[in-house]
């Protein structure tokens, strides 16, 4: 192979890695745009009351609602940090146990980590990300006390 034509192919290389690296920041930057806005609205509605009461489940007092946007909020931080491969491992793993230490943690899982599940259906990160924390919440519920999972366990 001529030197030319190596030349011409490294070049090509280096600009299909550069659209790449393009691509994927660009791609960064709409995760972050996206959070931006559903953090916005976490904040809105644990700061409104009356708004918060609008979203409240009908069986939820819009107190214990308000609570558990709270630990929506910390996890959709995570998510994100997770998602940008700023948070993985044990790190991550750390994260998660912590936010499933606290009994609002938990209660939220209990309650919304169905609905999250089906949220990340289709999307490996953020299957990876629900795992991590419902592993946690499984972990929680057989070191503190709390209620059992409710999984039918094979005898």
């Amino acid at each position: 192979m001529r030197l030319q034509n190596v030349a011409v192919l490294a070049l090509v290389a280096v600009g299909a890695g550069h659209l790449v690296q393009k691509e994927r920041h660009q791609r960064q930057q709409h995760e972050v745009a996206a959070m931006r806005n559903q953090l916005e609205w976490l904040r809105h509605l644990t700061a409104n009351r009356d708004a918060a009461q609008l979203w409240a489940p009908e069986d939820m007092p819009v107190e214990e609602y308000i609570r558990l946007l709270h630990v929506n909020h910390q996890l959709c931080m995570l998510s994100l940090k997770h998602r940008l491969g700023l948070l993985r491992g044990r790190p991550l793993r750390y994260c998660a146990d912590e936010v499933m230490r606290r009994p609002d943690g938990r209660r939220y899982w209990e309650r919304f980590g169905g609905i999250r599940e089906a949220e990340a259906d289709g999307d490996a990160r953020e299957v990876g990300f629900t795992d991590v924390m419902h592993a946690a919440y499984l972990r929680a519920t057989r070191t503190s006390g709390a209620p059992q999972s409710t999984v039918p366990v094979a005898e």
